[in-house]
């Protein structure tokens, strides 16, 4: 039996989010039918090196560095940064210079200017990039981004996107980089706007205009578990968005990390001339569609020619009998569509160019917030 290419990634940043890329990347040959390729973890980026030791050896003992310049010397077709926002920047022009391949967690940047030179350090080397918006990779989703292009249910009017955390609530819970604008760039408008965004990007198209606003609603937190001092809270709790499209489309961003009682909520609904799409990720596999034609709801979608980057959703995302979850799902089909890109020789439809115009969008919005809600047309960016 002939082995299955191997395309070899480094991680930088081994925190929740860079464990879960490691555990999404090296399942791929468990999760998926017929994978085309495998991945691997072959290399650590980290500010130390020891932990997690048994984790580590469960992946295969990819080697720890500690030093960006030796980390990028090592034998890799792709690096993955999963560190702080703050690091997004510098790792990605240095992964540029070393000529490796770049996938990189959303946001891409700090700020539109950051974000920026990323597009342009990543254009002049010649290396392909990938950001990861996973939502893109849910089967509803790529469906309901099917049936709308599709013309089936007119053409749409108006839509709402949410994303309600609460993991934020808690007034104890100690401060973070996340907290903090000086490392993040934002707050739940960055962290979780920027899924959103690019979603209704994906579905809708680019906006005209942008009108925001945003609060922060727990301005103090302790410094470390249990402290009494606190630290005061620079970035946004909450944040709603107005979109104005082309013909008239309008929708609303709303986004939070302080809403009672939800966990984690994500969905959108989407009204069109001819019918309407409900989604929501606690179903990703799932999409609701009304037709006026029969004047009835449906539990599922017509079987378009739903792909994402060329690739069918149903060659990227994982076998219900060997689910891990939305999450890891998710994550699995988003670095397997950029691994099969970079084997293709072809750019992703994901790349960091179509990350600066998410980013763009969250800096209208940003703007938007800071002068009362002015509507921002998005030609001042």
């Amino acid at each position: 039996m002939t082995a299955l290419p191997l395309l070899k990634s480094g991680i930088l940043g081994f925190g929740f989010i860079g464990k879960t890329h490691a555990q999404a990347a090296n399942s791929i040959p468990f999760c998926l039918l017929k994978p085309m390729l495998t991945v691997q973890t072959k290399a650590l980026l980290r500010t130390h090196s020891e932990g997690d030791e048994d984790l580590i050896r469960a992946l295969g003992s990819p080697i720890v560095f500690t030093d960006l310049i030796e980390f990028l010397a090592a034998d890799l077709d792709y690096v993955d940064i999963c560190s702080p926002n703050d690091a997004h920047l510098p790792q990605a022009l240095a992964a540029a210079r070393a000529g490796k391949a770049v996938y990189c967690e959303k946001p891409l940047g700090m700020n539109l200017a950051e974000v920026q030179q990323m597009v342009q350090a990543t254009t002049e080397a010649g290396v392909k990039t990938h950001s990861a918006f996973i939502l893109r990779y849910l089967p509803g989703v790529v469906q309901a981004r099917a049936m709308l292009q599709s013309g089936m249910i007119g053409k749409p009017l108006h839509y709402r996107a949410v994303m309600y955390h609460s993991s934020y609530l808690n007034t104890n819970r100690p401060t973070s980089w996340r907290l903090q604008k000086g490392r993040s760039g934002g707050g739940a408008w960055m962290d979780l706007g920027s899924h959103m965004v690019n979603l209704m990007q994906y579905l809708i198209g680019e906006p005209e205009t942008v009108s925001a606003w945003q609060n922060t609603f727990i301005k103090q937190r302790p410094t470390t578990a249990g402290a009494i001092e606190q630290i005061g809270v620079d970035v946004d709790d909450w944040c709603l968005a107005v979109l104005r499209h082309l013909e008239g489309v309008t929708g609303t961003v709303e986004v939070t990390r302080v809403a009672a009682g939800t966990g984690e909520d994500t969905y959108f609904e989407i009204y069109c001339s001819g019918g309407a799409l409900r989604f929501s990720a606690s179903k990703a596999e799932n999409l609701q569609w009304f037709d006026t034609k029969t004047n009835a709801w449906s539990l599922s979608a017509p079987k378009l020619d739903a792909k994402v980057n060329g690739h069918p959703i149903a060659e990227l995302w994982a076998n219900p009998k060997y689910s891990q979850g939305m999450m890891i799902n998710a994550h699995l089909a988003s670095i397997y569509d950029f691994a099969l890109c970079l084997q293709e020789g072809k750019e992703s439809e994901l790349n960091f160019a179509t990350a600066l115009a998410t980013q763009r969008i969250l800096e209208a919005a940003n703007l938007s917030s800071e002068q009362n809600g002015r509507e921002v047309r998005m030609a001042e960016l």
